[in-house]
């Protein structure tokens, strides 16, 4: 199955890089999303992500509101970022956290295996 994986990086460079490597892994790339506002249409739009990767900080904008949406959603993410995960609430102490510079196999494959998990939940 191929999954659908948000990617919210306001750095081009990044988000085109992670996308071919979820696109090689076989996921569907929805984004990637360079703002804040982007991200919240994808979240309400009718094709739901079944998991993300997020920038902590998106030109300035605090990324952490959207994350708390998404686990409000019970759709898991990883953080891929140039901050340390010290500095995250204690809520996301349990959130896979790449900082940059990040091994993108390694983020992409965490990914796509919380997305696995996450469909499996589903499952009846």
């Amino acid at each position: 199955m191929a999954y659908r994986i948000m990617i919210v990086e306001d750095e081009y460079w990044n988000a085109m890089e992670m996308a071919t490597e979820v696109e090689d892994r076989g996921g569907i790339v929805t984004g990637p999303l360079g703002s804040l506002s982007e991200a919240m249409d994808l979240l309400h739009g009718p094709e739901r992500p079944d998991a993300a990767i997020l920038d902590v900080n998106l030109r300035g904008a605090d990324i952490l509101p959207f994350a708390d949406m998404l686990l409000r959603r019970k759709i898991p993410f990883v953080f891929a970022t140039g901050y340390d995960k010290a500095i995250l609430p204690e809520r996301f102490a349990r959130v896979p956290h790449f900082e940059k510079p990040i091994t993108l196999k390694d983020c992409v494959d965490t990914a796509l295996a919380l997305a696995a998990g996450h469909e499996a939940q589903k499952a009846p």
